[in-house]
């Protein structure tokens, strides 16, 4: 049975020997104090709601990151909004061409994005997907290809976290221009990404709200053929991405608390309630039941 914990706990001995226990809501450690008892309490993490706003981090922090995708994504390199990064996209690939287009690299070296991932470990994934699918039949389809496509991400880059990217509107200009797309169906695949990112535990990003007008379409001075960002877009969409950061979002700071007083003051470890009903001891705990 599972059962969905409010907090997670993570603790050390005292002396600080051992090392706080992980989670997948958890990305990264916080400083462990030492010589004590340490507790840390987290609320769950909601994969549904794009990442929140934090502290900018350094261009530095953008060294082992790809932004992954389509046109969309190649301003990304364009602009030179992030040189340190890498980007691995092209105009016009679809994420069902990701394993079969070479598009990456120069001549005869030229690459598919899975071959170019598979040759190179990264920390973050920024993808940045959906515009060009826009005019498939069928959603449905988009959702399974894309739900695919971060489960074999996670298998050729393991170690890495993924952040998807919602899309961005259209000015005027670029509706009038791209008679598939529309606003109706922008929030159609952007509730997709909702869907995947709360199913598949992935980061959402959305900068589409620094963007808009009025009405709710791209702003005219950030775009100059009405669908993708110009410069002075990419300055904004270069803030946004360094100060919506995961690390920052989903963990609080670890505290230290009184040896003495720790058992007191213990809170229950995840299953303790679980196994005392059972009668169990502090020892191995029980399998789950899979059935």
């Amino acid at each position: 049975m599972k059962k969905s914990l409010s907090l997670l706990l993570s603790f050390c001995l005292t002396g600080c020997a051992g090392q706080p226990v992980d989670s997948s809501a958890i990305l990264k450690e916080n400083t462990t104090p030492k010589g004590c008892l340490c507790y840390r309490t987290i609320t769950e993490f909601d994969y549904s709601q794009p990442l929140a706003e934090t502290a900018p981090v350094s261009d530095e922090f953008f060294s082992d990151t790809a932004f992954l995708g389509d046109s969309r994504a190649v301003g990304v390199f364009d602009y030179e909004v992030f040189p340190q990064s890498d980007v691995l996209a092209s105009i016009g690939l679809s994420i069902n061409q990701w394993q079969i287009k070479k598009v990456i690299g120069e001549g005869t070296e030229k690459q598919t994005v899975w071959e170019a991932l598979e040759n190179k470990p990264y920390r973050r994934l920024v993808l940045i997907v959906g515009y060009n699918e826009l005019g498939w039949e069928y959603s449905s389809v988009f959702k399974q290809k894309l739900g695919s496509l971060i489960d074999g991400l996670r298998e050729i880059q393991p170690d890495a976290v993924l952040l998807l990217q919602k899309i961005y509107p259209c000015s005027a200009k670029g509706y009038a221009r791209e008679k598939e797309v529309t606003p109706e169906r922008i929030a159609e695949y952007n509730a997709i990404f909702t869907e995947l990112a709360q199913e598949k535990r992935v980061y959402l990003l959305d900068p589409a709200p620094l963007f808009t007008d009025e009405n709710g379409d791209l702003r005219a001075e950030l775009t100059d053929d009405g669908v993708h960002l110009n410069a002075a877009g990419f300055k904004i969409y270069q803030n946004y991405i360094k100060t919506h950061v995961e690390e920052e979002s989903n963990n609080e700071k670890m505290e230290c608390i009184d040896p003495d007083s720790a058992v007191d003051r213990r809170l229950p470890e995840p299953g303790q309630a679980e196994r005392e009903e059972r009668g169990g001891s502090d020892g191995a705990v029980e399998p789950e039941s899979r059935s």
